[in-house]
């Protein structure tokens, strides 16, 4: 069995891993557009009408034209007439029918369409109504607090890519288009397995003074991290035995099982390294094919990854933090391909206030704070000060990580970096 013979770089790694990634795109489906959250698109979407499908108000106040209201000041208010608008039997006043002359105003409010002659919305903080008139004491410009007819999306324009991550704003938009139903791809499932004699579960076992066992958090982490994209199903603990391992790992990847333990890839955290009851490695390597194990990263060298039953199998340090690493360099890049995603993270560049120290030969994955500029242009970044693997607390204090590649020897303060900001 080979293992940490030899620690191959971080490219080589993601190479290996996504060239087991087998897109999904042939794996499609149709689905509501509120069951769309953190699914990825399969297709274009574009829109079928101007969005607003007409000129709006974008204030509650009184559609005017501009120019009737030049000249006004809270010393010499323009005084113009209120129109109303024709009340039909049974239904509230609408705007249908009325029409804006010189000299003229009517009342509106936000998302009312504009009535025809009117080009502005003057703000009701800015006016007065006196009887059948209205005195304003601010002049507005034409356009002013309105909301034109295609401003938001153009009909015909593309607004969703295929290949998209949906978020919450991205459902709404579907909904604002009437897109009822959109393909997708369809989501894998993984399983989510901690190994470890250590490991108590948080949702049953009560922690007591002097207990000599640690919380099974990884679990919580890995689903948490995989579910944006893919599905998850958490295991649970399998405990440092070789034979349960392997029953564990067989069992949930079985082929053509109508199981809810069968999965299509799994997350193994705990036991990857090379000590006496590290089983992970050999189990795999025993029960299909061990492509690599060890990379050079920092938290997460004892990283490996697997094939079995032709599913993958990445095997994860035990660390919550090196777990958490290893899953941002190489699991999530192979979820996005395997899913079609097509976007990038959210990166910001920041300035180091601070040298970020790295030795050459590995890749740093650092957590760090970014602290804002007063303009709010330009961000400063520092790392957290206590960083190791089992610091958890330096994951809940960062706002992001930097990657510091393996022939680089640190960050030096005053240099720029790329910062991916966590969602």
């Amino acid at each position: 069995m080979k293992l940490f013979r030899k620690l191959i770089s971080l490219d080589e790694a993601l190479k290996a891993v996504l060239a087991y990634a087998k897109p999904a795109e042939t794996e499609i489906e149709e689905i509501g557009f509120d069951d769309a959250l953190n699914r990825v698109l399969a297709e274009d979407v574009c829109s079928t009408a101007d969005s607003p499908p007409f000129d709006r108000a974008a204030m509650d106040g009184y559609a005017i034209r501009a120019e009737d209201s030049f000249g006004a000041s809270p010393n010499n208010p323009v005084l113009l007439k209120l129109i109303k608008s024709q009340r039909e039997k049974g239904k509230e006043s609408r705007v249908e029918g009325v029409e804006i002359g010189e000299g003229e105003c009517f009342s509106i409010q936000t998302g009312m369409a504009l009535p025809k002659g009117s080009n502005a919305v003057v703000m009701l903080e800015y006016t007065k109504e006196r009887g059948s008139e209205l005195e304003i004491f601010k002049p507005v410009t034409p356009g002013k607090n309105v909301s034109f007819k295609g401003e938001d999306v153009k009909k015909g324009e593309v607004v969703l890519k295929e290949g998209k991550l949906l978020r919450a704003h991205d459902v709404g938009m579907l909904a604002s288009l009437f897109k009822r139903s959109v393909k997708v791809y369809k989501r894998a499932k993984f399983g989510i397995m901690s190994t470890g004699d250590e490991l108590l579960n948080p949702e049953e076992a009560e922690p007591y003074e002097g207990e000599k066992r640690i919380a099974d958090v990884n679990s919580y982490v890995l689903a948490g991290l995989t579910e944006p994209i893919a599905s998850s199903y958490k295991i649970g603990i399998v405990r440092d035995n070789y034979d349960k391992i392997k029953t564990a790992i067989s069992g949930s990847l079985a082929v053509d099982s109508d199981s809810n333990y069968y999965c299509d890839g799994l997350l193994i955290s705990g036991g990857s390294s090379v000590g006496k009851r590290d089983f992970i490695a050999g189990v795999v390597e025993d029960s299909g094919e061990l492509v690599f194990h060890g990379v050079a990263i920092r938290p997460g060298e004892p990283t490996g990854f697997g094939i079995v039953n032709g599913k993958p199998v990445f095997i994860l340090p035990g660390y919550p933090v090196a777990a958490i690493s290893a899953f941002e360099l190489l699991v999530r890049p192979f979820l996005f391909a395997v899913h079609g995603v097509k976007e990038e993270r959210k990166r910001i560049f920041a300035v180091a206030r601070k040298k970020i120290p790295s030795a050459v030969g590995r890749t740093d994955f650092v957590r760090v704070k970014l602290l804002c500029k007063e303009n709010k242009n330009e961000y400063f970044v520092e790392p957290i000060g206590v960083s190791g693997s089992g610091i958890l607390s330096s994951m809940t204090k960062s706002d992001g990580f930097v990657v510091i590649e393996e022939n680089k020897e640190g960050v030096g303060a005053g240099e720029k970096v790329e910062v991916v900001v966590w969602e």
